[in-house]
């Protein structure tokens, strides 16, 4: 499990898929380091997160980049892996649910 560095602005939000690996390991993968979670890793399939925890992933998003994701968006696909979280966060800061 390998992550490559990858960071993407989206309305002036700048989103890090290592940042997101650090937040999902320190919470739910402790004994893990971030570097080694790989961005398209299935993080639902190996019940790594659940849907509480997609609340708190997403209470994270907002508290960490401002970035308030509509109940619409709160799906098992959009917090599968590391990348489609990420994916998530910038559309949503992209439509206005960022406060960069």
């Amino acid at each position: 499990m390998t992550t490559q560095p990858r960071t993407a602005s989206a309305a002036g939000v700048s989103l890090s898929e290592r940042d997101i690996a650090g937040f999902v390991v320190e919470r739910f993968l402790p004994g893990v380091a971030a570097g080694e979670l790989d961005p398209e890793y299935d993080l639902l399939a190996t019940a790594v997160i659940d849907s509480l925890a997609v609340l708190h992933v997403a209470a994270w998003l907002e508290q960490r980049y401002g970035i308030e994701l509509a109940d619409a968006e709160l799906t098992g696909r959009n917090f599968r892996t590391v990348r489609a979280i990420r994916l998530t966060a910038e559309r949503a800061a992209a439509t206005g649910g960022g406060q960069a």
